[in-house]
């Protein structure tokens, strides 16, 4: 059983120019320009991205169609969801703003390919090119970067939503981006 897996967001590959649109209207709008200074990724900690986002349908079906592949993923992975936590981001990227090499220390990392560009993220023991409708889940701690696959830069701005997942917390945190996730029924 492999500790990682690759999914295909539906809601994504069908939605993603409008999608692609929202999150850029949401990203460039002046009170998020004020709290995150264009600095969405490392301020993960004080927002969780689906609360960033809401009130658009097309979100509201992708939150639900992660939580079935999340739920799919732990049940094959046989971990106890008795409660799982989860904190989500958005990374809103240009080429020279690219992901170095970083790891994230939760029991489960994933991430949803929306608009990638032409990149791939390269762990150090697997590659995964990022293609829209990209669902990638797999163990955390695990040291990854992107990449792009050619010297042409692109235009406008890489998007994904990335994820951490923690099961039974039982400690206090200052992550006020981290929330209950708990299974739903989707479809």
């Amino acid at each position: 059983m492999s500790d990682f897996q690759v999914y295909e967001s539906e809601i994504v590959k069908s939605r993603h120019s409008d999608m692609s649109g929202f999150i850029d209207m949401v990203a460039n709008n002046p009170p998020q320009q004020d709290v995150f200074a264009n600095e969405f990724t490392w301020n993960y900690a004080r927002y969780n991205v689906f609360g960033l986002l809401s009130t658009n349908p097309d979100v509201y079906n992708l939150y639900c169609e992660l939580n079935a592949i999340v739920y799919d993923f732990l049940d094959d992975q046989k971990v106890d969801t008795t409660q799982v936590w989860m904190q989500s981001w958005l990374n809103y990227h240009n080429p020279s703003e690219l992901l170095d090499w970083h790891d994230h220390k939760w029991p489960y990392h994933g991430y949803i390919s929306i608009r990638p560009q032409n990149t791939t993220t390269v762990f150090e023991d697997i590659n995964i090119l990022n293609e829209v409708g990209n669902v990638y889940i797999g163990r955390g701690n695990r040291k990854h970067s992107v990449q792009l696959n050619s010297d042409q830069l692109f235009e406008e701005k890489r998007i994904t939503i990335g994820f951490d997942l923690d099961i039974n917390v039982s400690r206090l945190s200052n992550n006020i981006g981290l929330i209950p996730f708990p299974r739903i029924q989707y479809k």
